[in-house]
């Protein structure tokens, strides 16, 4: 069915064939534009995935642009969220807006999230990013039209690896007793993921056999013939009696020479931006999309540049002023080396793997949570490394086995995936049993900046913290990062380290104290050449009253913050600062914060994470201590106000969402003056 207007059946738009054809090259080109703007993205699945996107939006299926909710459309949900750029194009091209909009991909409050939003962009049926929930999404549909007599037909799209995730054989399975031919499932099978071929990561073959095993009446086409796309198209919705699935056997970065069949080429851009061997030049003139002249592509190119530069005047006014700029390394004195803090859990674990009894574990971005320094020097231990897969709650069971034996084991993800979608898992099988398992809860906060809510880890210091058995380090930098793996690694039982993703301030050296349990009381000094020279660190054990104006009590990269703030208040105000590093959030360092209490009766927690999440762990050692009544204080917290996180980049996102040490320091002079 072609596009078509919902109020009097009219067909608006058909394209013939050979249009069809043309319009997935100009898709493809208008992804790859939006994906090298945004210097970041997921260009292989994007590009394998356009043809069946071309063919669905701009020639099968029923649906009307101009009124998105029509109760009549048919529904198509993307449970493969990460390609949204060819999500966008396709719906640009459909007529959803403008297409030339997409170029403001990934960029803060542009609606095109790196991975999409119901909310923000029309046409788009689920948020999602989260692999392998879409398809059980899906099957509630397929059973709502049926329930009210509906004629639309639903639409899945999945990845070949997002297979992985036994939720999706749960939604097979329900889909196929329920016998709903109103569902057609799509997998795009590029038989590539993240850590490489599908058939190495977590074997798949034969995959047409185990969906008719399930089923399902099963299709196989070239995600590249649009000819037999439309066919095989026609030919799923015309079955009865029994869902329908469709491989699509398709090319990962299809179109673009240097990215087909790249697994490196999953989620990044063009590695040489503009032009170069590897660039936007080289993937257009293999694309050869009608109409994408230089001209054009200069178009698109200011479209993005112009919003971009809009963004960044409306961030930086958004910031409290002073009397001059402190943001890091703006002037000749306080500078401050950037360094991932992930670096610092690759570091430890590649030493931790010299012994025989640490076994670990990927799920999928073992490289991004640098979990492959386990391996990497010393291919000897991939023996004892577990690839699997997208599949984080039998990650969590499996390591749990090991540890039953007498093991060490890590294993890690994403924050909310390694936290959240194994939370029984980690509850029931960790906590219960008090198995000796290492969560690496990898790219915490915001650090994930442009791939959006999905990806941004803001609840999982509450997930974790209320759970018997568990212990929870929240380190600084990469260097704390590291002294806290080591740490961590014999200590028996469930512990959870939280690092970021991207470079951080590094605030602490290697003769800065770290004992497990116990806060660091940081002290601004005086203005030093280097920042961490600036500030003086002690054990809270071994701290003695210097009778402070505020205490500032954070973990994670939030401490940094807190010493600029320190820093801003000394030289603004002439107040001094007490700040409170509390790298391990469980168990709590109370002497610290009660201390504190007395001490100054000013306090202000700051944690990059849903506020209360670790504001109200601290909130309950001061009100369950009946000697922190003994004098007046004023408690305030600060972190994500009960909201989802945005694309954007990560200091952006810590900007807007006013958790950089300028907001800091304003809240901390208002409790101060409220205090007076």
């Amino acid at each position: 069915m072609p596009i078509v207007d919902s109020k009097t059946g009219e067909i608006k738009k058909d394209y013939s064939l050979e249009e069809l054809v043309e319009k997935a090259k100009e898709m493809r080109a208008y992804s790859m534009v939006a994906i090298t703007v945004a210097g970041s993205g997921h260009t292989g699945g994007s590009l394998s995935i356009t043809d069946i996107a071309a063919a669905l939006y701009l020639k099968h299926i029923n649906h009307d642009p101009a009124n998105p909710e029509w109760n009549e459309r048919d529904r198509v949900f993307w449970s493969i969220g990460h390609k949204a750029p060819v999500i966008y194009a396709a719906l640009g091209l459909a007529g959803y807006f403008p297409i030339a909009e997409m170029v403001k991909l990934r960029k803060l409050w542009s609606g095109f999230e790196g991975h999409p939003n119901r909310f923000t962009v029309p046409g788009i049926e689920l948020s999602s990013g989260s692999l392998g929930q879409g398809l059980g999404v899906a099957v509630g549909c397929a059973l709502n039209g049926r329930l009210e007599k509906k004629n639309y037909k639903v639409f899945c799209i999945l990845g070949d690896g997002e297979l992985n995730e036994g939720s999706v054989w749960e939604a097979i399975m329900s889909a196929a007793h329920y016998r709903l031919d109103n569902l057609i499932a799509i997998v795009d099978r590029n038989r590539l993921q993240i850590d490489g071929p599908t058939e190495e990561v977590m074997k798949l073959e034969n995959l047409s056999d185990k969906w008719q095993s399930f089923g399902w009446q099963v299709l196989e086409v070239d995600g590249h013939s649009m000819a037999e796309i439309l066919s095989t198209l026609k030919k799923a919705s015309e079955i009865k009696g029994k869902p329908i699935v469709i491989i699509a056997h398709t090319i990962k970065g299809k179109g673009v020479s240097f990215a087909e069949n790249v697994v490196g080429y999953h989620g990044i851009c063009p590695k040489d931006g503009l032009t170069g061997a590897e660039s936007l030049k080289g993937a257009l003139q293999d694309i050869d999309a009608p109409g994408f002249d230089q001209k054009k592509v200069d178009q698109l190119l200011k479209i993005a540049c112009d919003y971009q530069e809009k963004v960044n005047r409306q961030v930086e006014e958004s910031l409290p002023k002073f009397s001059k700029n402190y943001w890091w390394n703006s002037e000749d004195i306080m500078r401050v080396e950037m360094i991932p803090t992930r670096n610092g859990f690759g570091d430890a674990i590649a030493e931790l793997g010299e012994s025989s009894e640490v076994v670990t574990f990927g799920a999928d971005i073992t490289s991004s949570i640098k979990m492959d320094q386990f391996y990497a020097n010393n291919p000897e231990r991939k023996e004892r490394f577990f690839q699997m897969g997208i599949a984080e709650q039998n990650m969590t069971v499996a390591a749990a086995g090991f540890a039953k034996e007498g093991k060490t084991a890590f294993i890690g993800s994403y924050g909310v995936f390694v936290t959240g979608r194994n939370w029984d898992q980690i509850r029931t099988t960790l906590c219960y049993n008090n198995f000796n398992v290492k969560i690496v809860n990898a790219h915490g906060g915001l650090s994930v900046g442009p791939d959006g809510a999905t990806h941004q880890a803001l609840e999982e210091i509450s997930n974790m913290y209320y759970l018997p058995n568990m212990r929870i380090i929240v380190p600084a930098d990469s260097i704390e990062t590291k002294k806290g793996t080591f740490y961590i690694a014999n200590i028996p039982g469930p512990v959870t380290i939280r690092y970021a993703r991207e470079a951080t301030p590094v605030v602490t050296t290697k003769h800065t104290p770290f004992q497990f349990g116990i806060a660091n009381i940081i002290r601004f000094r005086a203005e030093k050449e280097d920042f961490v020279e600036a500030f003086e660190t002690q054990l809270s054990t071994e701290y003695q009253n210097e009778e402070e104006d505020i205490a500032l009590i954070a973990c994670g990269p939030m401490v940094a913050e807190a010493m600029r703030a320190a820093y801003i208040l000394k030289k603004e105000l002439n107040l001094e600062c007490r700040v409170i590093n509390i790298h391990t959030v469980k168990p709590i360092d109370k002497e610290a914060i009660i201390r504190a209490t007395q001490e100054i009766g000013v306090l202000l927690s700051v944690e990059e994470h849903q506020k209360g999440g670790f504001g109200n762990i601290v909130a309950g050692v001061i009100a369950t201590e009946k000697k922190a009544y003994s004098v007046p204080f004023l408690f305030d917290m600060m972190g994500v106000n009960d909201e989802f996180g945005l694309s954007g980049a990560p200091w952006e996102l810590l900007k807007v969402f006013g958790l950089t040490a300028e907001h800091i320091a304003k809240r901390a002079i208002e409790l101060y003056h409220s205090k007076k």
